[in-house]
């Protein structure tokens, strides 16, 4: 049995700028509440929430893992929404 109505969350969030930090964030249980309720931490503190975990966990970044490096901007550039549709060689109309 349940002894409260709380839940831990590692909840990330990004900037302006692109960076992305987070927080260990004890919210309830119901996520989309918790989502709301993080959300609004995050609008408060200047960054938006792209992520919300259960549990209390280790976030590892391009920029915590290699610090001083040149970041790999090919990989920042790619649009992961960008769909291209166009004609192919090995896909056939079934007549």
């Amino acid at each position: 049995m349940m002894e409260n109505n709380e839940m831990i969350y590692t909840a990330i969030f990004q900037t302006n700028e692109g960076k992305l930090t987070y927080k260990r964030y004890t919210g309830v249980i119901a996520r989309k509440e918790a989502w709301e309720n993080s959300a609004a931490m995050g609008k408060a503190s200047g960054t938006r929430l792209i992520a919300l975990i259960p549990g209390d966990h280790p976030v590892y970044t391009y920029e915590s893992l290699f610090e001083g490096e040149k970041p790999n901007t090919e990989l920042k550039e790619h649009d992961v929404f960008e769909v291209v549709i166009g004609p192919r060689d090995d896909v056939y109309e079934m007549t």
